[in-house]
């Protein structure tokens, strides 16, 4: 059809009232920038007294946040230090390989990186490219401070600026303008190359906490100097260098966890005598409201103990007043604080059978339970509570609706039924205003990504949203609403949750493929994944009639109770997989689904599961794609001991758990795509997999993506390359479209 017809008919579609269908995306435009589902807004700050949030984003799709600001009529940017996109996009005049690079970071720059209000309410602060600045939010006029850092926060005698800077508590005065270095701890990090999760200093402040009369900090001092050294080669340079990280393996106990307590006057510090410092982490610390109690609650690093103790600031005295342990725990999901008068503690429980919140007295006594049949837990788990600063009613997130949603909800302090806050479909993440009448709100569903969100506690008011992000292009495609099933396992009495997105207009008596991916725990919930483009692959292959997609929350996912979320430690790769399996099962019943053409992808521990489906059930998939697969236990980081164990405790976990014994089954096609840089799962795994591949005669695709950490698809650049590798070989060994 030409241009002008076209044209034509729609025109004449808009008069007569019909739906105009816009143009499906193809992946290049799903993946680069900008992004056409926008930028997520983040960190929102709500002003002093509550009228006004602070928070930073970007209008125009693109990684750069500045300071934007908001109140009930709308919102305005308080910054420009976005460059012009046209100026970054693309690759320019320049094609040589050094300035390709240089353009390439700059498209990739993320801008303000956190920003706090000043306690007048007319100033925020915010860091940008490593320095403090203050600007005015009716002139838009910005200072310089001085050099800034990260944590921001303003004591609550509103007369200092606390932050972490190089891995030391620092004080800006708000009366004289001066800095004073809190603590002399910090020690510089070892890595060369600004790439990986690692790059951290030696040793440093972790978190802190002001005293309520702001005459005291008490933090978190982590030190790793005596940690293992580990190299990651690196070769985009004039000549190759070795670049290292501190990097413990399972089993390594060289890095230390203290709590420490500074006063602010005399600049002394004091430590608290806590055991097993380099076997234990924090978990929560928290001030009482009258500032004569600590609560510390730690955890062992590998998961199994938990502890809640009161520390007295004054003679440093230490009481435990909760301990449990749970032999499968994984990835904890704990948050303790205080109630508004102090008496009780409220933390999150996993010792029944959901994780729920409970009320323990101060001063001793038995805990109570608080919720019912149904996990407090947000975003991938994450947990929110906070305590609403006049009633003492407790806010939190969870799964209470459905295991498909996470809303807000309050519990009066007086005791009573939960209210649910939250009226939109989707995934809520709030931020309670300091008057505790309000809550901002980021919020995603499966066709809206996400947005901020204003919210009345009243008990009658809805969401209003105040940030459009998503670009012109992305609003007129009319969006796929996927199907959330469940089915029972094909091995135990686990019932497996999925979430289909079925093609439109779906020719009958005609088959289809499916796509499983990206594979993970968690992922069958309603939201937009605001990070990687996962999200928008899944509804462009289900839009443009190519694959039914779907998503499956294997053992080891949220809002299912404690059983079904620790099933999945020390066996990945294992009844996860049966997972899996079952929904290929569910899907085949369907006479609309051709079980010969079903492929899987998936990341990190999705592509472990992968391997292990191409490994261990050849022909259940037709093609898979392994990214950054966790392939050797070994190999795992000591801040995974809660999954793994160590292997002096359980070493049955480390005998079984590498994919290196596996292999001889691979039968099925295989691209693996792993990022040079990656220093959570190592390139080294790979290349020992493929080793393995190739001295049993295998035949597979390998990627490797050169200044990448973890996440391949990180770059623009990146993204469009390793995805157009992914949907190419999807399309040669799962052809799309009905048959």
């Amino acid at each position: 059809m030409n241009h002008g017809l076209r044209a034509w008919l729609v025109a004449l579609m808009v008069l007569v009232g019909l739906p105009v269908s816009a143009e499906i995306p193809d992946i290049d435009r799903v993946v680069r920038l900008p992004k056409l589902d926008g930028t997520a807004p983040a960190s929102p700050q709500w002003s002093p007294d509550s009228s006004r949030i602070a928070f930073l984003w970007n209008d125009h799709g693109m990684p750069f946040r500045d300071v934007w600001l908001a109140d009930e009529d709308g919102v305005h940017r308080l910054t420009a230090l976005a460059p012009d996109p046209e100026s970054v996009l693309g690759v320019g005049d320049d094609l040589s390989l050094d300035r390709l690079r240089e353009r390439a970071r700059a498209r990739e720059r993320r801008g303000v990186s956190t920003l706090v209000w000043h306690p007048d309410g007319r100033h925020v602060f915010y860091v940008f490219d490593g320095q403090l600045f203050l600007v005015d939010i009716e002139s838009r006029q910005t200072r310089a401070i001085g050099e800034g850092g990260s944590q921001l926060s303003i004591s609550p005698d509103q007369r200092y600026l606390g932050l972490i800077r190089k891995g030391d508590l620092w004080l800006y005065s708000l009366n004289s303008g001066a800095f004073q270095r809190l603590t002399e701890l910090g020690a510089p990090g070892i890595g060369t190359v600004p790439i990986g999760a690692y790059l951290r200093p030696d040793a440093y402040v972790g978190r802190y906490r002001w005293s309520p009369d702001a005459s005291r900090l008490v933090f978190e001092f982590i030190d790793q100097r005596k940690v293992r050294r580990v190299p990651f080669p690196s070769y985009l340079h004039e000549e190759p260098l070795l670049h290292e990280v501190r990097r413990p393996y399972p089993g390594d106990t060289d890095l230390s966890r203290r709590v420490g307590m500074v006063n602010v006057g005399a600049g002394s510090i004091e430590w608290f005598a806590l055991d097993a410092p380099n076997r234990r982490i924090l978990l929560d610390l928290e001030w009482s409201p009258k500032g004569d109690r600590i609560l510390i609650m730690l955890g062992a690093d590998v998961a199994e103990r938990r502890w809640i103790f009161l520390a007295d600031p004054d003679t440093l005295e230490i009481s435990e007043v909760w301990t449990d342990r749970r032999d499968r725990r994984v990835y904890p999901l704990f948050r303790a604080l205080w109630s508004a008068d102090g008496e009780e503690i409220y933390f999150i429980g996993d010792h029944e059978t959901y994780y729920r919140l409970y009320a323990l007295p101060a001063n001793g006594g038995d805990a109570r339970r608080l919720t019912g049949d149904f996990d407090v837990a947000g975003d991938r788990g994450r947990p929110w509570i906070e305590v609403e600063p006049v009633s003492g009613d407790l806010l939190f997130v969870s799964a209470e609706h459905s295991p498909y949603e996470r809303h807000v909800y309050r519990l009066p302090a007086a005791g009573g039924a939960t209210q649910k806050l939250t009226t939109l479909p989707g995934l809520h993440e709030p931020t309670l205003s300091s008057d505790g009448r309000r809550l901002a709100l980021i919020r995603s569903s499966d066709t809206s990504p996400s947005e901020l969100y204003w919210l009345e506690l009243d008990g009658q008011s809805a969401e209003k949203r105040l940030t459009y992000s998503p670009l012109p292009e992305f609003r007129d495609i009319d969006w796929i609403k996927p199907e959330y099933v469940s089915f029972p396992s094909r091995i135990n009495d686990y019932e497996i949750h999925a979430r289909i997105i079925w093609p439109r207009n779906m020719e009958p008596g005609r088959r289809y493929p499916v796509m499983f991916g990206s594979v993970y725990s968690n992922t069958v919930i309603n939201h937009w994944n605001p990070d990687r483009p996962t999200s928008f692959l899944q509804q462009q292959m289900a839009l443009k009639g190519d694959y039914i997609t779907v998503l499956v929350d294997v053992r080891g996912s949220v809002g299912y109770g404690v059983d079904f979320r620790e099933a999945f430690q020390g066996d990945w790769g294992g009844d996860d997989l049966e997972d899996l399996h079952s929904a290929v099962e569910y899907l085949s019943r369907n006479p609309a689904v051709d079980p010969d053409r079903i492929g899987i992808w998936g990341n990190s521990y999705g592509g472990l599961l992968v391997l292990t489906a191409l490994f261990k059930k050849p022909g259940l998939f037709a093609a898979g794609v392994a990214g950054a697969p966790a392939v050797d236990v070994w190999h795992f980081t000591g801040y995974d001991q809660h999954l793994t164990r160590r292997p002096d405790t359980h070493p049955g976990i480390f005998e079984g758990g590498s994919l290196l014994s596996l292999g001889e089954g691979l039968s099925d096609p295989l691209l693996i795509i792993h990022g040079v840089h990656d220093d959570i799962v190592p390139l080294k795994t790979t290349l020992m997999m493929a080793e393995k591949l190739k001295l049993l005669g295998k035949s597979f695709e390998l990627d490797l993506v050169h200044d990448s950490g973890h996440w391949w698809a990180a770059s623009d650049h990146y993204a469009r390359y390793t995805f157009g590798r992914l949907a190419d070989f999807m399309h040669r060994h799962v052809p799309p479209g009905p048959r």
